[in-house]
């Protein structure tokens, strides 16, 4: 049996590999910085981020703006205030002129008011018979007693003459004071603006007026006399008093 006397050498595997691991970590490249992941990205601040890409942007020597802030400046502001004046001016204005329509409206409502009041005050007077309103004219008109007036020598005095001519003359005068008085109230219905009107006369008219406006101051009439049509010469005298007052007259009818 042949023996061999030489001795086992140890293992000298795991010292090169060793060294040999040690020389490839020294020659390798250094291991490159970890990037943050992209959505840790926006945990940062923006102050930083700003401050950040300011001092990676400046350059020495070269002109730097200042970004906008969020408050305005001086001219600005004082833009601001102009404008703001201008309109608290105008805006006084509007409410000035509206207070001045609000005073013409209430105005002409007062007039169309107190144009109803005195339309519904005058009221017709009742009469009974001819004798009461030949009465109330010689009332109006007195005739004068015969002794007063002077006569002329070789005149005779009719004493007669004196009470029939008052007696005669009184219901014209009274109708012209009637007709006036339409007239009047007529006038009164055109300034109030209002669409149309029916009124009863007394007197010596008698008779129910009925107005109705077709445009600026312009009036259609229609009477109805309580005992039959007025004369002609009533409505004549009407037409000439509305045209005396520049009222026109586009229709009169009586009955």
């Amino acid at each position: 049996m042949k023996v061999d006397d030489r001795q086992d050498t140890p293992p000298t595997r795991s010292v090169p590999e060793k060294d040999r691991f040690q020389e490839l970590m020294k020659r390798a490249p250094p291991e490159p910085v970890k990037r943050p992941p992209p959505g840790a990205q926006g945990v940062r601040s923006p102050g930083v981020l700003a401050r950040g890409s300011l001092g990676a942007r400046a350059v020495p020597g070269t002109l730097q703006v200042a970004p906008r802030g969020a408050f305005a400046s001086a001219e600005q502001l004082g833009r601001v205030r102009q404008g703001l004046s201008a309109e608290a001016h105008r805006l006084g204005e509007v409410r000035g002129e509206a207070h001045q329509t609000n005073q013409e409206r209430v105005h002409q409502r007062l007039t169309a008011l107190l144009a109803r009041e005195l339309a519904r005050d005058s009221s017709p007077e009742p009469v009974t018979g001819k004798g009461e309103s030949a009465t109330r004219g010689a009332e109006v008109l007195p005739a004068e007693p015969p002794d007063a007036r002077p006569t002329p020598p070789g005149t005779r005095l009719d004493g007669g003459s004196g009470p029939v001519t008052a007696g005669a003359a009184s219901p014209g005068e009274t109708r012209v004071q009637a007709t006036l008085e339409l007239i009047e109230k007529i006038e009164v219905f055109v300034r109030s603006q209002r669409p149309a009107l029916a009124m009863r006369l007394g007197g010596a008219l008698e008779a129910t007026v009925e107005v109705e406006r077709t445009g600026p101051r312009e009036v259609a009439l229609r009477i109805q006399g309580h005992r039959g049509p007025l004369p002609r010469e009533n409505l004549a005298r009407i037409q000439e008093e509305l045209a005396a007052r520049g009222l026109r007259l586009k229709a009169l009818s009586s009955a």
